[in-house]
């Protein structure tokens, strides 16, 4: 199953996900149908798969990021979006699958179980610098912070295929004035 997932990472980053299929993938992959069917009944299925790959990576790039060693929420903002965009820009098939939207209500579940992860180490972050001692839990004010970053990194590689310096700025940006209403115990307007 390596092989099938290695080849659909390829025709995903090169065709993307509407040209990529099964048959196709058996014959680039050398793999038949008949053994891949019972793995992945479907390329959506496939999609999903790789899909958890990618995020079990990108939270283990997180983790990796040093971003628990920084000394006030802006940096730790910053560390955890430049590791996003380094990973996204590094895996394009983690691009196609993970910020041009889902494919099923698994990989939506999934989806916010990554943003829901990120957002209590930004949570944990937060108390940790005590710039931010009064973060609602209802509705989860970092899980949403989480959430306009990557709407941010979305927009990104929608319009370009890649992320910038420039996009990943402004979800820096984006991610810190949403945050900021929560300053030092302030209400939000």
């Amino acid at each position: 199953m390596t092989r099938v997932v290695e080849a659909a990472e390829r025709m995903l980053e090169e065709l993307g996900p509407e040209r990529t299929s099964i048959p196709a993938l058996a014959e680039i992959s050398e793999v038949p149908r008949a053994s891949i069917y019972p793995f992945f009944p479907d390329k959506y299925a496939l999609f999903a798969h790789i899909s958890q790959i990618h995020m079990q990576r990108l939270s283990d790039a997180i983790a990796n990021s040093g971003a628990a060693r920084t000394r006030t929420v802006r940096t730790w903002v910053r560390t955890v979006v430049d590791t996003c965009v380094d990973y996204y820009n590094a895996h394009p098939a983690a691009s196609v699958l993970l910020l041009n939207g889902s494919f099923s209500d698994a990989d939506r579940a999934a989806h916010a179980t990554k943003n829901t992860s990120i957002g209590h180490l930004l949570r944990e972050a937060a108390a940790r610098f005590g710039e931010f001692p009064t973060l609602p839990a209802s509705p989860d004010v970092a899980t949403i912070a989480v959430e306009i970053g990557f709407a941010c990194l979305k927009f990104g590689y929608v319009q370009e295929g890649h992320i910038d310096s420039a996009v990943r700025n402004e979800a820096i940006r984006a991610v810190m004035a949403y945050l900021d209403h929560w300053r030092d115990g302030r209400e939000p307007m």
